[in-house]
């Protein structure tokens, strides 16, 4: 999600209001209820609904990718590996903590996977 006035990406929990990154679920979901009944489209004056949708839409990404334990990660570690032009530094891709997060995507595809197969038969 880029900010259209920097260029450079949107940290998600501040998107939620959210002052810390050491905030739980339920911490995630209050904060994603509370702004998305004030940004709705559907309860916003004709005259801002554009900017209420475009709002809305953000937050409901924040939300998205910040209650997902698998995405929550890989934004974590992607929000701790940015420089200050927003990209991963080149030394820290094959860090340790980027195994980590392939290992936590591989075991939840496997596990979707398990599941898929159980629903089958």
């Amino acid at each position: 999600m880029a900010n259209s006035s920097t260029g450079r990406k949107t940290n998600l929990y501040h998107v939620l209001s959210l002052s810390s990154e050491s905030v739980g679920p339920e911490e995630i979901k209050k904060a994603y209820r509370k702004l998305a009944r004030q940004h709705h489209p559907d309860v916003r004056p004709t005259s801002g609904k554009e900017e209420s949708t475009r709002r809305f839409l953000e937050i409901r990404e924040a939300y998205e990718t910040l209650s997902d334990p698998a995405s929550r990660l890989v934004y974590d570690y992607q929000l701790s590996t940015a420089n200050s032009a927003g990209r991963p530094r080149r030394s820290e891709c094959s860090s340790p903590s980027s195994r980590a997060v392939w290992q936590m995507q591989l075991h939840g595809l496997k596990e979707r996977s398990r599941v898929r197969m159980e629903r089958k038969s």
